[in-house]
């Protein structure tokens, strides 16, 4: 058992069976997501389903759009339809639906950067709406597991989450689940991981001196991340730095044995444990109904489709909520079930199952 072992003794068995969810037809799927995430139908692109259809209620065929609150009259989408205001009054089954209907046996997944934090240039200025860190606190609190699980040292993830100031049972795990940070500011290293910094600070070393100038080396402990965000240039000028410091990263890497992972305007060097957001995503949902993961890069696809495995293999119910911008992968959208239009939907989506759960706890 890896040190993601679940941290309440939950099994399918002690779950029972549920009814399966109706599913959606495409003319209502898409208005039914979005007015339960506290989102109207409208102009724009907040929330629409992906091009294909999954085991769990959520009809997936089509485009949709949305993105005002309800009620305010834009896109003529007003309040959602069986009800009034922001309330999530719907009958039909939604991804919100799938999550708030057993709170205690779900469990939640979600991204840091980019999905509840605006991508900012400085990666040290990047901050949490707030809404979204009261919404995952109050969560925690009713539900089996929630965890932010990010390519983030764990120390800045609690920082961020305000963990010693909020009595609940969110986690922070962080360098895609190498380490995890506790209230008390303790922090928990996965076996094997210690006895690789040597290697990361000599690698580190190495690409400090061959990157191209204006991008930045983020030595994270027992990662490294290469960024080119900040720098000046654009065009095929910024191309061209962009190749130039992945070929670096991804050679320096090669020669110590690091795992290349590529980013937003950025490249990972991880250690080689097997270790990742699909891992994790793994050992934190195994045993429950139902399960969630909001994620807007390549490293949430693995935990996108550990969600699948454990579908196919224990008949857990799921929901994967890309969260988009211009930089989203293709490869992300095309696997999800639910896309919520940048870290301020994904904020209102969060809301609005907070409101939901602890309406069913």
């Amino acid at each position: 058992m890896s040190g993601w072992a679940f941290p309440r003794a939950l099994t399918t068995d002690s779950c029972g069976d549920l009814p399966p969810l109706p599913r959606l037809s495409p003319t209502t799927r898409s208005s039914s997501i979005g007015c339960a995430a506290g989102l109207s139908a409208s102009a724009g692109t907040a929330t629409r389903a992906a091009r294909h259809s999954n085991a769990d209620g959520i009809e997936t065929s089509g485009e949709s759009s949305g993105g005002v609150r309800p009620g305010s009259g834009e896109g003529g989408g007003g309040a959602c339809p069986g009800g009034e205001g922001p309330g999530l009054t719907l009958a039909e089954p939604s991804a919100l639906d799938l999550l708030a209907e057993v709170p205690r046996r779900a469990g939640l997944c979600c991204d840091f950067d980019g999905t509840i934090a605006p991508i900012v240039v400085d990666p040290e200025n990047a901050r949490p709406l707030p809404g979204a860190v009261r919404a995952l606190h109050e969560l925690a609190r009713a539900m089996a597991v929630v965890a932010v699980v990010s390519g983030r040292s764990a120390v800045f993830l609690a920082s961020r989450l305000e963990l010693n100031s909020n009595s609940s049972p969110l986690r922070a795990i962080g360098l895609h689940g190498l380490e995890e940070a506790f209230p008390d500011g303790t922090v928990k290293l996965q076996a094997g991981v210690s006895s690789w910094r040597p290697v990361i600070e000599t690698a580190s070393d190495e690409l400090l001196a061959a990157v191209p100038s204006g991008v930045r080396v983020e030595d994270k402990g027992y990662g490294i991340t290469v960024h080119w965000r900040s720098a000046t240039a654009s065009g095929a000028e910024l191309e061209s730095i962009a190749a130039r410091a992945t070929d670096v990263t991804r050679a320096v890497g090669t020669a110590h044995g690091l795992v290349v992972r590529p980013g937003k305007s950025s490249v990972e060097l991880a250690l080689p444990l097997g270790i990742d957001k699909g891992s994790v995503a793994t050992e934190l949902c195994r045993g429950l109904e139902r399960a969630g993961c909001l994620g807007d890069d390549l490293s949430d696809l693995l935990a996108f489709q550990a969600l699948d495995r454990l579908r196919a293999t224990s008949g857990l119910r799921s929901v994967k909520i890309a969260v988009t911008s211009a930089e989203v992968p293709r490869e992300l959208l095309d696997d999800a079930d639910v896309i919520l239009d940048g870290p301020s939907e994904a904020t209102h989506f969060l809301e609005a199952l907070a409101g939901r759960v602890v309406t069913n706890t």
